[in-house]
């Protein structure tokens, strides 16, 4: 009888809450709200988040937990506790070590990003035959699905041994464009409000369920149909990647159905991951540079500086030292994962200090509450940056404040800090490289921002950004293109 009166009151704890005087809470650090769905700790502060995270051990965010074992039949690695998210962790993370990146993936890249842009300079042509001289007519291009087709070949090369042929890469592109878009109307989603609101007030959102519509089903069902062939493919080949053996052993306990499932599920959230954020980086890298002559003009010189495929010991950052700066003022400028979440584990009292007092304040904070960092706070805040809403890749040419140093987390921090973070910002140099050795682009204003849209891993995409470009000099000339591959996407050869 006491415990089903201990756990009646922990089902109404929340509706309890909900109706409690002076419920919301305001300190300089954070914020707390407390309604009828649960409650929200808005954190100000990155000195706060990292107390709290290293205090503290918060737990995935729940409606992205549901999103996911429901999408994947499978809890991934990105929203996996504890052990689990221990064991994944360790059989992908040393494939996306630095040191592997830049010996085994960096030539990979550059073969990627030159065949497609070598194609796309091919539709400047004006009735010319294959091989002949360029024409230097301008074109219009997509950007972003561009980037994801040249991203999406790349990781081909760590997830199967070989880089995906461009036309199978766009068709990636496609259809996980399909599976992640967030569909914010009809009747999936109103059912999917719903739940999470019932689900919450009786304490009992670790169970929710999640609606997928149809279209989204059917794309990530095919992504993952997919991505069984290219295994099996690249098994009967005799290929062994790396990075499969260690999900082989990870998974080594699970019936081999579930385990090819499991693996499957994994390499499709990887190109989910490597290919949203990477590329919506170098689409808003380009939109900047195109926005800008000066900045411009730099690029071109740098990436022109010496014969492509010249060899060199020295890293990309300090080979390419400008095309460097001018991807991490795109990742502070642009923040491609604009929200960090995550809920408490256990109940917590904070302190914090009253706005304009001196005197402190301790706030409750309940288990199983939204915590929510949003670390454009410290990417764009006036006291740590000079003219936060001005492109000027400048600002990293010189070592970071240690307030800058702390505050600019593109990839999140500690334990779970993104493990593509060496591949993302080597593709980001390499991919730049190749596009602007090839391609002038014309200066195209912007205005103060770029129209995003949220998807469904809750990521920024870029909308609708284009660049016109035109062949390079030393690029229109006979013979450059002569062994370009002819079996290329179609989005290229319209």
């Amino acid at each position: 009888m006491k415990s089903l009166i201990t756990k009646l009151g922990s089902l109404l704890c929340p509706i309890r809450l909900a109706f409690t005087k002076n419920s919301n809470s305001r300190c300089k650090e954070f914020s707390v709200h407390h309604s009828l769905t649960g409650c929200e700790l808005n954190i100000h502060s990155i000195k706060a988040v990292r107390a709290l995270f290293l205090k503290h051990v918060p737990l995935r965010y729940k409606p992205l937990v549901a999103l996911l074992r429901t999408a994947m039949r499978h809890r991934v690695m990105i929203v996996a506790e504890g052990e689990d998210w221990r064991r994944t962790h360790d059989a992908i993370n040393p494939e996306f070590q630095a040191g592997v990146v830049a010996r085994q993936y960096a030539p990979v890249i550059r073969a990627a990003a030159d065949e497609a842009f070598a194609k796309l300079a091919h539709r400047g042509m004006t009735g010319k035959a294959m091989g002949s001289v360029l024409s230097t007519t301008a074109i219009e291009i997509e950007v972003e699905p561009l980037m994801r087709t040249v991203t999406s070949s790349v990781l081909g090369y760590i997830l199967f041994g070989n880089p995906l042929p461009l036309e199978e890469a766009d068709y990636l592109e496609r259809t996980l464009s399909i599976a992640t878009k967030v569909i914010q109307n009809g009747i999936p989603a109103q059912i999917n409000t719903g739940m999470a609101t019932v689900l919450s007030v009786l304490n009992l959102s670790n169970h929710k369920p999640i609606v997928i519509p149809k279209a989204q089903r059917k794309a990530l069902d095919d992504v993952i149909a997919w991505i069984g062939l290219k295994i099996d493919q690249a098994e009967l080949a005799g290929v062994r990647p790396p990075l499969l053996e260690s999900l082989k052993t990870r998974f080594a306990d699970r019936q081999p159905v579930e385990r090819k499932r499991c693996i499957a599920a994994e390499y499709a959230m990887l190109f989910i991951a490597g290919i949203e954020t990477t590329a919506a980086a170098l689409t808003f890298a380009i939109a900047e540079i195109a926005n800008n002559p000066a900045v411009r003009d730099q690029v071109i010189r740098e990436a022109r500086q010496e014969p492509a495929g010249t060899p060199s010991n020295q890293t990309l950052a300090a080979q390419f030292p400008y095309l460097h700066c001018v991807f991490r003022e795109t990742l502070r400028r642009h923040t491609i994962v604009p929200t960090m979440l995550r809920e408490t584990e256990t109940d917590y009292e904070l302190s914090g200090e009253n706005p304009g007092a001196e005197s402190g304040v301790k706030v409750r904070v309940r288990k199983g509450s939204t915590l929510r960092y949003l670390p454009i706070q410290g990417h764009m805040r006036r006291s740590i940056w000079t003219d936060p809403r001005v492109f000027d890749p400048d600002r990293f040419a010189a070592p970071l404040t240690s307030e800058q140093t702390i505050n600019y987390i593109p990839f999140g921090f500690g334990p779970q800090r993104c493990p593509g973070h060496a591949m993302a910002t080597t593709e980001g140099i390499l991919i730049l490289l190749a596009f602007f050795r090839r391609f002038d682009v014309e200066t195209k204003e912007i205005g103060q921002s770029i129209p995003v849209e949220r998807n469904a891993v809750f990521t920024n995409r870029p909308v609708g950004v284009t660049a016109r470009v035109r062949a390079a000099a030393d690029h229109a000339r006979s013979g450059t293109e002569a062994a370009v591959p002819l079996s290329l996407n179609a989005r290229l050869t319209q």
